[in-house]
């Protein structure tokens, strides 16, 4: 029988655990083979479940992803993520007397620049075998011109970083500064990034930006048959960094049922016309897929209702 499932994330890291909120948690059968159903964790830390039950129970392997925490376990369990959990019908006969289950998370930290002027940015890096990827050389030359700053010239000159033994690297940047980075085992593919005006960034997030946010200036959008309506959105990438316009590069824009609207993405600006009485929404995806995420819980956004009357 079918029966709700509760999990609960927490911080341990503090005197009074508190929920962790958007952590991807994952469900698969009990092998980790069978895909079954995913949810992020609400403002409260939870992620509910309808999931098959039984006396003797069902197992089911549960694995949980957030940037910068770190799972430790079911609580009362010592394993690492992934875990597998027991779901009973009736709830009732589980040892615990529900089909509730507490994983404790530890939340990284990430340090920040002392000085107002830098951002620090940080992070892990691994090999493709996810191991530790240790000694991985980074440079960064800045492409801005001689600059005044706080009465000290700052010289464009390379800048260069490596990762330790645990593949951690940590490195001081200019804040709104322009550099061109070169990686070990990427030399022929250099990267230009833009440093944010923060104390501290993922340093994946800075090398590697993805579209993570698209906001749109209305609510929804009501139009008549043949009727067109401009719609401005907000993109931001994972590096903190606003796109220009509607950055069509970067983003694609869809009418879930072009029977009833459609939609042309300018430089600026969305122009949705309607096509016949109904209702629809208009969704968005990544354009650029070259950058693949693990896990992928894809773009934050609200689909934006259309109605055509």
């Amino acid at each position: 029988m079918a029966v709700t499932v509760r999990v609960f994330v927490v911080d341990e890291q503090i005197p009074t655990p508190s929920p962790i909120e958007n952590v991807l948690v994952r469900v698969f059968d009990s092998t980790g083979v069978v895909f079954i159903t995913q949810d992020l964790t609400d403002a409260n830390g939870i992620a509910d479940f309808t999931l098959d039950g039984d006396d003797p129970p069902v197992d089911y392997q549960v694995r949980l992803s957030k940037t910068g925490v770190a799972f430790d376990g079911l609580l009362g369990d010592d394993s690492k993520s992934p875990q597998l959990i027991s779901v009973y019908d009736p709830p009732g006969s589980a040892p615990s007397g529900t089909n509730d289950f507490q994983v404790k998370g530890q939340t990284y930290h990430r340090p920040a620049a002392t000085n107002p002027r830098l951002c620090r940015a940080s992070g892990f890096f691994k090999r493709g075998d996810g191991q530790p990827y240790p000694w991985l050389d980074l440079m960064f030359v800045p492409t801005f011109k001689p600059t005044i700053v706080d009465g000290d010239g700052v010289i464009a000159s390379t800048v260069t970083g490596r990762t330790d033994a645990d593949g951690y690297f940590e490195i001081d940047l200019y804040r709104n500064g322009i550099y061109h980075v070169t990686m070990e085992g990427l030399e022929d593919v250099p990267r230009e990034v833009v440093v944010p005006d923060l104390s501290s960034i993922n340093i994946i997030d800075l090398l590697f930006p993805v579209v993570a946010k698209v906001e749109f200036d209305v609510p929804s959008v009501s139009l008549a048959v043949g009727e067109f309506a401009e719609v401005f959105p907000t993109i931001t990438a994972s590096d903190g960094h606003v796109l220009e316009g509607a950055a069509v590069a970067d983003v694609l824009y869809a009418i879930a049922d072009t029977v009833v609207a459609s939609v042309q993405a300018k430089t600026d600006r969305l122009v949705i016309q309607g096509a016949a009485a109904g209702s629809t929404e208009l969704n968005v995806e990544r354009a650029d897929t070259s950058i693949v995420l693990i896990p992928d819980t894809g773009i934050t956004y609200t689909p934006l209702p259309i109605t055509v009357s």
